[in-house]
């Protein structure tokens, strides 16, 4: 994303949400996470914020990478957290007491 875009995004977003202001800084601070980013994804991306809240967007609310940077390193990362949310989710679930053959027999009959 060039910087002119991200100025009609943050002026977007001053316009629709009168609390959120632009200042140099934020300019400067957003550049620098967006200019990776993928113009016209992060404006389908706040448009559908601007639609459902009230609220002005968290960077990451919005924030939309092309699919070539995705895919050329990230995916291994995403790969990694899913399965660690995998691996903190099973170890949540109850686990199933050890069966001993006998009660398989027990119980096969009722």
């Amino acid at each position: 994303m060039e910087k002119h875009e991200l100025m009609k995004i943050l002026v977007l977003i001053e316009s629709v949400y009168p609390e959120f202001t632009v200042k140099d800084e934020t300019v400067e601070n957003w550049f620098a996470v967006c200019r990776e980013m993928d113009y016209s994804l992060v404006m389908k991306k706040l448009s559908a914020h601007i639609r459902k809240s009230p609220y002005p967007p968290l960077m990451a609310e919005i924030a939309v990478y092309n699919e070539d940077d995705l895919l050329s390193g990230r995916e291994g990362m995403l790969l990694e957290e899913e399965g660690w949310i995998q691996m903190k989710h099973d170890s949540l679930l109850p686990k199933e007491p050890p069966q001993m053959p006998w009660q398989n027999e027990y119980f096969a009959g009722l």
